[in-house]
C-alpha cells in the first residue's frame, strides 16, 4: 500500500475495490501498509520520535486499517516500518500500487512474473520525471489505469495493460429526475492537493455568484471545512456514501477543477448520478469529459472560461439535459464488476 489506510482517498478506493474482489474469490489477500515511504528522509530525533509516536500508536490502535471502505472479513493486514523492512515469502504475488512502492518492490529478491506496478498517475510530485520513467523499466508487469498513461509507457517502450476504473453502477445511479433538479445546484470535490487547484474552483465558482446570486453550491471532501467559506458555499466533510449520492443526485451540475489527475473518480460518480459536468481538461478527466459531448471542458487554470461553462449549463436547461444524459450513458462503459474482473485475471494469471 502507499500508505497507512485510516483516510480515503481515490487511489486507495480504487486498490481496496480490487482486494476485496480478489479476497471474495478465494485468494489469500495480505496488505502491507508503510510508515516510511523510500523517498523519506529523517534525522535520527525525527526517526525515533515518529517510532514512539507514531508507528507504535499505529501498532496498538490498528488505525492503519481503512474503516471508511467495507473489506472482506478475510483479508489480512500487517504494518510495517517501512516495505524495505518487510519479510516477503518469495512464492507470493506482489502488486506495488505507487511509484515508492515500485522502488521497494523492485528490491524484493522474488521472480519478476509475480511482480506487478499497479499505475493510476505520473507521480511527478516527490520524484523527478527521470525517476517516474525509471520505475516503469523496472522488470515487472505493468497495469494502468488510463490510455493516456499507456501511451507515455509506450513511447518509452514499455509495455502495460489498461484496466480502466470502473464504477458500482447499481449503487452511484440516477435517483432523482435530471430535469427536476434546481439548475443553480452545483456540487464540487474540496481537496488540499495542489493538483486539484482550489484556487481556480474558488474563482470560477466566485465569478458565477456574481452573475447568478442564489447559486447553490456544496463541496464535500476529506479536510476540515476551508477556512472563510462564504455562506452560499454548504461543506460537507466525508459524508457517508448514501449522503453523497444524495448530494449528487440533488445537484444539477458537478465542477472539476483539476490541473492533474490519473483518473478523477468524482467526476464519474458524478456523471453515474445524472450531473452535468463541467470540467478542466486535464488527461485524467478526458477518459471521461468529451467536450460539448459528455462534459463541457475548458482549459486547466482558467477560471473565467470554467466559471462560463457552469453559467452555460445554469441558463440553458436544454443543454445541461443533453450533457447530463450523454455523460449518464458514456459512463456505464466503466462498470467495476468487468475492471476487477480484468484486474484479477491479470495478476493471477500465473497462480492458476
Amino acid at each position: 500500500m502507499p500508505r497507512e489506510g485510516s483516510w480515503p482517498s481515490g487511489g486507495l478506493k480504487v486498490i481496496l475495490e480490487y482486494a476485496n474482489r480478489m479476497s471474495e474469490d478465494g485468494y489469500n489477500v495480505k496488505l502491507i501498509f508503510p510508515l516510511f515511504r523510500i523517498n523519506e528522509h529523517f534525522d535520527i530525533i525525527h526517526r525515533l520520535y515518529f517510532f514512539f509516536f507514531t508507528y507504535l500508536r499505529y501498532k496498538i490502535t490498528k488505525k492503519y486499517v481503512p474503516t471508511w471502505i467495507q473489506l472482506s472479513k478475510n483479508i489480512k493486514y500487517k504494518f510495517v516500518w517501512s516495505l524495505e523492512k518487510y519479510h516477503y515469502s518469495k512464492n507470493d504475488v506482489f502488486i506495488s500500487t505507487a511509484i515508492h512502492t515500485a522502488y521497494s518492490l523492485d528490491k524484493y529478491r522474488v521472480p519478476s512474473d509475480n511482480k506487478y506496478y499497479f499505475i493510476q498517475d505520473f507521480e511527478n510530485w516527490d520524484f523527478s520525471y527521470e525517476e517516474v520513467i525509471r520505475s516503469y523499466k523496472f522488470n515487472n508487469h505493468k497495469i494502468v489505469i488510463a490510455k493516456w498513461l499507456h501511451n507515455i509507457l509506450s513511447s518509452n517502450g514499455i509495455s502495460s495493460d489498461i484496466v480502466p476504473n470502473g464504477f458500482h453502477l447499481d449503487v452511484f445511479k440516477i435517483n432523482k429526475s435530471i430535469l427536476e433538479r434546481d439548475r443553480k445546484s452545483v456540487i464540487a470535490l474540496y481537496h488540499r492537493s495542489a493538483t486539484k487547484d482550489m484556487p481556480t474552483l474558488f474563482a470560477a465558482l466566485d465569478i458565477v455568484h456574481h452573475k447568478i446570486a442564489d447559486i447553490k453550491v456544496n463541496l464535500f471532501g476529506v479536510p476540515p471545512q476551508p477556512a472563510n467559506l462564504p455562506f452560499w458555499i454548504t461543506y460537507h466533510q466525508t459524508p457517508p456514501k448514501d449522503e453523497l449520492i444524495e448530494l449528487y443526485n440533488n445537484a444539477a451540475i458537478y465542477v472539476g477543477s483539476s490541473k492533474i489527475e490519473g483518473w478523477g473518480l468524482p467526476v464519474g460518480e458524478a456523471m453515474c448520478c445524472g450531473c452535468a459536468v463541467a470540467c478542466t481538461n486535464n488527461d485524467g478527466y478526458l477518459e471521461m469529459a468529451k467536450d460539448n459531448e459528455t462534459a463541457l471542458v475548458s482549459e486547466v487554470e482558467n477560471p473565467k472560461a470554467l466559471a462560463n461553462n457552469i453559467i452555460k449549463l445554469i441558463n440553458d436547461n436544454e443543454l445541461r439535459y443533453r450533457i447530463a444524459m450523454s455523460g449518464n450513458k458514456h459512463i456505464q462503459e466503466f462498470d467495476i464488476n468487468k475492471s476487477s474482473k480484468k484486474f484479477e485475471d491479470i495478476v493471477t494469471e500465473n497462480i492458476r
